[in-house]
Formats: C-alpha cells, sequence, structure tokens
C-alpha cells in the first residue's frame, strides 16, 4: 500500500499545482527540498518515513506539473489575421464526413509577406477531399485561434493536454513534400489504413464501422446515429479500446506461445513486443496506454510468479503516465479506464461473494454454480464497474442509461469471441482473402447482435434520462471511497478499535453523528445568509451575456445565461445559498439563442418569479421550447420607463426600448437595456445593444449615467457608440468575451474609446465579482 499512498500524494501535488493562480516553480523547488530533508531526518523512524515520503511525493508532483507549458510560441498568432503556416503532419490525419484535422508542427510563418521561424502545434482543419499524410510537409493557410469551450468540454483543455493551443479552420492546404516522419510509424499507419480498408471492403455498414473502431481504436467511421445509440444505452466502452482488447490479444498470443512450449521469457518479451506494438498502431491515447501497461504488468508477474495488487499497479500507472505528462490525469478516457479497473479491484470479489449466496439461496446448487459462473462477467463485472464509472459519466454528460445492465447483460458474452474473430480475419485478410471473407461473415453474425441489441433498447423512450450531479459530490464519493479501501487493506489498529467501539455504542454513535450533522447544517445556514451588501457577478459563460445579481436582502436576479447549461446551472449553485432555490426575477433581454439557451435548464430546476421581456416574437425552435417552459409564470414585457423595486434599496429601470420590437425587427436593435441603482452605485447593461439602438436611446431623451458599464455586444467591431459612452461617463467597464471566439472580439478600436477607463474582462479575470455597501465598490476575478 505504501506506493498507493506514494501516488496519491504525487497526483494531489498536481492538482493543487493546477488550481493555483500561477505556477512557481522556485517555490514548488523549495518545497521539494524541504521535503527531502524532512524524510533524511525522518528515515530511522518508519511511521514518520511513510509520511516524509508521501510529502516529498506532493512536492514533486507539484514541482512537475509547473513545468506543464500554457502556451506556445505560434499562439501568440491567434486573432491576428490571414496568415500561412508551414510544417510536418505529426499525427495520423483524422477524417470526418466534413473535414479532416491534422496535427502539424508548425517551422515558419509568413504574414504580409514576411516569413519567421516559428515553433508549436496547430490543429488544422481543412475540407475532407484534402488528401495529405502523416509525415508530409504542409501549407495551411487560414486565420488562427484558440480553441473553444463547451458547455460541459472544453476543447481547449483537451487539445492543451497535446500541446497544442491555437486551431485553423477551413485551411487551405498544400502538400510540398512527403516522407519526414518516423518510419516505423509510417509503416504502422499504412498497415492500419489497409486493415481498414479490408474491413471496409468485407463488411456492410454499420458493422464495418463497429469493428475497425474496435479493432484499430478508429471511430470517425461510425455513423453518429450508432454511436450515439452506444452511448445512450451505457455500451460506449464495447467500441474503445481498453483492457479488455488488451487481455485478449496478451492472453491469446500467451496460449499460443504456450502450445509452441515457447519458454516465460521469451513469451514475456514477445508478447510485451506485441502489446507495444499494438498500442501504437491504435494510436496510444491514454485510455490505451494505462491498459497496456497493466497488461504488460500482468504478463511480468506471471513470469515472475507473482500475483499482481491491481491499485498498487494502477498507481504505479497513474504516476507513470502522469511524470510523462501530467495533464493526462484530466483526460476523460485516462479516467474512465482507471476508474473502471479500480471498480473491478475493489467490487468484483464482494459482489460476486453477495450473488453466489443469493442464488444458492434460490436455485439448486449445481444449476447456481452454473448460472453464476455465466453471469460473472456481464452482470458482476458491469456492475463493478459500473459503481465507480457512473459518477464520471453523470458529471461529464449529464446523462443516466436506465437499460445499461440489461444492455451489457445481452452483448457482453460475446465480445471476446467477436473481438479474435475480427482480428484473425483482418490479420488473414492480408494474404487469404477467401478464408478471411468466411471469418468476417462469422463475425458479422456476432456485430448484428450487438448492433441490434443496441438499437433496440436505445429507440426505449426511458433508455436514458437527463441528469445533473454536483463535480464535488462526485469528488467526495471517490475520497470516501479510496479511503475506504486503504483503510480496508491496511487496517490500522486505531481505525479497527473505532470500528469496534461504534459497533459497542450504536446508539451513542448515532446520535452523535446526528447532532453533529445538525450543527454542521446550522452553521452552514448560517453562512449562507446574506450578507447585507450588494452583489452583482458578471458570469464567464463564453461569447455570452450572464448576469446575477444578488440584493443586500438576499433576493436574486438573473439577466440572461448565456447557451451552456451545465455551466451555468453550476455558477449558480457556487454563488446562491444551497437551500434557496428561488430566482425572484429573470430578465431575456432579447429573443437571441446564445443569451437564452441555457434558461430552459434554469427554468426547470428554480422557481422563478416575475420574467420580463423585450416582447419581441421569434419563430426558431430554442424559444419556442422557452416560451413553453415559461408558461403559467409571471411574464412583464417591459419598455423604456418600466421600474422595478426592491425592499432592500435596489432599483431596476429599463431604459430600452421604447416600443415592443415586431418579428422582423433586428434582436440588437431593440435589446432590454438595465439599470441597476444601490444608493451611490450604479450598474448599466446593455447587453447586445447596437449602436443604432445606443442613438435611439440617447435621442429619447433618457441619460444613461451610471458608475460601472457593461460593454456592449462584447466589444466587437463598431459595437459602441462615442456618445453613448461619453454620455454613460463610467468608472469602470466591464467585458463579457470568449478568448477562442472567431470574430476577433474584442475590436482595438472599441477599446481605444474607454481611454483610461479601467477594464476588467471575463476572458482574462474569470467571472467578475462586483460587491458595494452602497458607497464603496470592490471587485474581484474569480
Amino acid at each position: 500500500m505504501r506506493l498507493v499512498t506514494i501516488a496519491l500524494g504525487w497526483m494531489a501535488g498536481i492538482v493543487l499545482a493546477a488550481n493555483s493562480q500561477n505556477r512557481p516553480t522556485l517555490i514548488w523547488l523549495a518545497l521539494v527540498i524541504l521535503a527531502g530533508i524532512a524524510l533524511w531526518s525522518a528515515w530511522p523512524d518508519t511511521p514518520w518515513r511513510r509520511g516524509a515520503l508521501v510529502l516529498l511525493a506532493f512536492t514533486l508532483g507539484g514541482l512537475r506539473f509547473s513545468f506543464v507549458p500554457v502556451t506556445s510560441n505560434i499562439a501568440q498568432y491567434n486573432n491576428t489575421g490571414g496568415l500561412t503556416i508551414e510544417g510536418i503532419i505529426t499525427a495520423e490525419p483524422d477524417s470526418r464526413d466534413d473535414r479532416v484535422q491534422l496535427q502539424v508542427a508548425a517551422e515558419t510563418l509568413t504574414r504580409g509577406g514576411q516569413t519567421v521561424p516559428t515553433d508549436g502545434l496547430v490543429l488544422v482543419q481543412a475540407p475532407p477531399v484534402t488528401d495529405v499524410h502523416y509525415g508530409d510537409r504542409i501549407t495551411a493557410t487560414g486565420l488562427l485561434s484558440l480553441p473553444a469551450e463547451f458547455d460541459t468540454f472544453s476543447y481547449a483543455d483537451y487539445l492543451g493536454r497535446t500541446g497544442v493551443f491555437s486551431i485553423m479552420r477551413n485551411a487551405a492546404v498544400e502538400v510540398v513534400s512527403g516522407g519526414h516522419g518516423s518510419p516505423i510509424t509510417t509503416v504502422l499507419l499504412d498497415l492500419k489504413t489497409q486493415a481498414a480498408r479490408l474491413i471496409a471492403r468485407s463488411l456492410p455498414e454499420p458493422a464495418a464501422g463497429l469493428l475497425t473502431g474496435m479493432l484499430l481504436g478508429n471511430e470517425s467511421g461510425i455513423a453518429p446515429e450508432v454511436a450515439d445509440a452506444f452511448s445512450k444505452v451505457g455500451a460506449s466502452h464495447v467500441i474503445a479500446i481498453s483492457g479488455f482488447n488488451m487481455a485478449v490479444v496478451s492472453g491469446v498470443l500467451l496460449g499460443l506461445l504456450e502450445r509452441f512450449r515457447a519458454s516465460r521469457r521469451w513469451s514475456a518479451i514477445i508478447t510485451i513486443s506485441v502489446l507495444v506494438v499494438y498500442t501504437l498502431f491504435v494510436g496510444a491515447n491514454p485510455a490505451v496506454v494505462r491498459a497496456a501497461i497493466m497488461s504488460g504488468m500482468l504478463v511480468i508477474g506471471s513470469l515472475l510468479r507473482r500475483k499482481t495488487y491491481v491499485p498498487a499497479s494502477l498507481a504505479f500507472v497513474a504516476v507513470l503516465m502522469s511524470l510523462q505528462n501530467p495533464t493526462v490525469l484530466w483526460d476523460i478516457s485516462f479516467q474512465l479506464s482507471f476508474f473502471a479497473t479500480l471498480g473491478l479491484a475493489l467490487f468484483v470479489d464482494p459482489i460476486s461473494r453477495w450473488f453466489n449466496r443469493l442464488l444458492a439461496r434460490t436455485l439448486p446448487r449445481g444449476t447456481a454454480t452454473r448460472v453464476g459462473d455465466f453471469l460473472a462477467e456481464p452482470l458482476v463485472v458491469t456492475l463493478a464497474a459500473q459503481i465507480t464509472t457512473l459518477p464520471l459519466i453523470i458529471v461529464y454528460f449529464g446523462r443516466l442509461s436506465l437499460v445499461s445492465l440489461v444492455v451489457n447483460l445481452l452483448i457482453i458474452p460475446v465480445q471476446s469471441y467477436l473481438f479474435i474473430l475480427g482480428l484473425l480475419a483482418t490479420l488473414i485478410a492480408f494474404v487469404l482473402p477467401l478464408l478471411a471473407q468466411i471469418l468476417y461473415w462469422m463475425t458479422l453474425i456476432l456485430l448484428a447482435w450487438t448492433i441490434g441489441v443496441v438499437r433496440l433498447f436505445a429507440r426505449l423512450p426511458f433508455a436514458d434520462v437527463e441528469y445533473h450531479i454536483d463535480p464535488r459530490l462526485v469528488a467526495f464519493f471517490f475520497l470516501v471511497m479510496i479511503g475506504g479501501a486503504l483503510m480496508h487493506a491496511t487496517q490500522p489498529a486505531w481505525a479497527l478499535r473505532l470500528a469496534r467501539t461504534l459497533r459497542q455504542r450504536a446508539v451513542v454513535t448515532a446520535v452523535a453523528l446526528a447532532s453533529l450533522a445538525l450543527t454542521l447544517l446550522m452553521v452552514a445556514v448560517a453562512l449562507s445568509r446574506p450578507d447585507g451588501d450588494f452583489h452583482i457577478w458578471l458570469l464567464d459563460m463564453g461569447q455570452s451575456n450572464a448576469i446575477l445579481v444578488q440584493t443586500p436582502g438576499g433576493a436574486h436576479v438573473l439577466i440572461d445565461g448565456g447557451h451552456f447549461p451545465s455551466r451555468l446551472l453550476t455558477a449558480l449553485g457556487d454563488r446562491l445559498p444551497f437551500n434557496d432555490s428561488e430566482i425572484e426575477a429573470l430578465v431575456i433581454t432579447q429573443p437571441d439563442e446564445a443569451d437564452y439557451g441555457a434558461l430552459t435548464a434554469v427554468l426547470a430546476r428554480y422557481d422563478v418569479g416575475v420574467v420580463l421581456m423585450n416582447g419581441q416574437p421569434n419563430l426558431s425552435e430554442a424559444f419556442v421550447e422557452l416560451e413553453d417552459a415559461l408558461k403559467g409564470r409571471e411574464v412583464v414585457v417591459a419598455r423604456a420607463g418600466y421600474v422595478l423595486e426592491t425592499s432592500d434599496g435596489v432599483r431596476l429601470e429599463v431604459l430600452s426600448p421604447q416600443q415592443q420590437p415586431q418579428l422582423d425587427d433586428s434582436l440588437d436593435d431593440s435589446a432590454l437595456t438595465l439599470r441597476l441603482t444601490y444608493d451611490d452605485i450604479s450598474f448599466l447593461l446593455p447587453g447586445d445593444l447596437s449602436r443604432e439602438g445606443q442613438t435611439a436611446l440617447l435621442d429619447s431623451g433618457a441619460w444613461p449615467l451610471a458608475t460601472v458599464l457593461q460593454l456592449p455586444r462584447h466589444g466587437g467591431v463598431r459595437s459602441l457608440d462615442g456618445a453613448f459612452l461619453a454620455a454613460v461617463q463610467p468608472q469602470v467597464v466591464l467585458l463579457q468575451n470568449d478568448p477562442a471566439n472567431r470574430r476577433g472580439d474584442p475590436d482595438g478600436d472599441t477599446l481605444a474609446l474607454l481611454g483610461d477607463t479601467p477594464l476588467f474582462r471575463t476572458d482574462i479575470d474569470g467571472s467578475l465579482h462586483l460587491y458595494s455597501d452602497g458607497h464603496d465598490l470592490w471587485l474581484v476575478g474569480e
């Protein structure tokens, strides 16, 4: 267990360093030296030595993460206009239906007729007809930008883990020369391409795409409808290369070598070599690498005649992979693979014992044994893996499959035969196509069964449901689970004494725990009470408007919400008291889905009082859905002159539009413009109000004077009227902006109008939190 605790310390250091505002390498280095001194001082004392080892691992993890790059040299040219890069394709081109994606190591950059040397990886997206290969030197012309962030997925973080901080969409690509890649990788990719063609030629779709994903790790040929069906029924693990595939490859190979009477040493060397080649062959993503290392350790364990302890092996794999790239800990595929294996290690035996006892009570002994053996893999293994992976699936995808157990019970028993037949058919197809075709037809029966079962259950209206859970609860669940596993494995004397005491004094223990829970609840309620200040948050929802207001008395007003439901619900959950599920007022400034798309989820989760809208009709499907969600609620069509006042001194005024806009009117010309006032402090929130709308507001005689101004239309080109700015006379300007937006916002000329007025931005400072006692104003970037 020592390796497990050291690994936990190492990963804790990485996580802490990742969540710090900056990455002070020298500070972490100093901490490593201090931890090393502590270890040297504590070496004779075993208990202190173990603690010092964990402390040293913690500081080393933080030090390692401090070296992770956060940008690249070429990223400085993001959002700077058209340019041409020249570089080499460093990975297999990823062909999709609408594009081909190329990872390019840039070497030079040309802009305005000048060519300069550069470096860094770029994800180039080109038309699907682009004929390129691994190792080609290419030129790509287009606009560089930062990868985007979505509701529950950050594409920027995902690419950043591979060292990519720039993306070029719709690029014009020309091949300069070829043959600049690794010869070994080139051969493997050529074989992979030929294997994919053999499968496509021998099987119809969607069977061919599914087998290609299972054998070769290339899921691009799987139709979206089929992939969605597998996801809906909780069977996506069947498609992905995982420990199951590695176990089959190593098991079959070891069996063949044993039949040929190869020595244990040569069997291990050959098997591990094949695993390495297969890992490179299918793409070597984090989940595949983890599975390959685990399988290799099992092979080495059999060579040494030692049983592998899975938690310790997992700990070793996590340290090894995060040593090479610490950001792998945030890779979804790695997390799912890691925790699925941990679930198998912790829960398969207990569930099997319970299941066998249940069968023994209800069935004759011989029948119970046969049924237990038959259901061990599809039911027990699936249930054990889902205990640890289901919380992650809900957090990342917001969906819960209600038919997963039944589907896996039906399809898991055929997967090993499917994989072996498919792999054997593909290998034979290179030399004996006719024999391979017979094997492919046999494989097709199993593929058809798998796809048919998945599609049948995916059609059920209750196959899956939308479900959200606080990520902090999931983190707490894993902490308790891992802590419990450590206690069970080590069984320290103090834990045994505590457990014995709790069992002997069950009533006293229950009363004490209930009292503690009640005390903590009372403290939480007290801490969540309003502090008497006025609070306003400009939430970081990308290129969208989303503002939360809390009055001194604790009432809440939500103004727009962006189009990312999970991000908005998380932002509200972080800021509203845990026992408050009411939003007193909701303002929808205009029928633009980018600003209201997430509000349907809010209306389903919170009790909303009055709803203010500008009354402009819209025929989009999303707006019709929003109107359905608003039925039965008090909806007010607000125009200039409308005022909403709270009992604690907050005043909300509508300054524009002057009249209700019509269907064909511009959305931005008629957006609701609000002014929030609390004593001496005021906030002007024009949202996406256009320059024409700003001029109309001034022409109406309104005086938009305010302490703080939200920069309209995200500071884009011609988004701010000079006369309007002069009338507002802001002391502070706030900007909600997505660093990955494709319009190049904010515009330099627009920012120049602000002069020396302080500007705070969500793309730099995160969500902006301003609070005031009515006289002074404070601002904190979150």
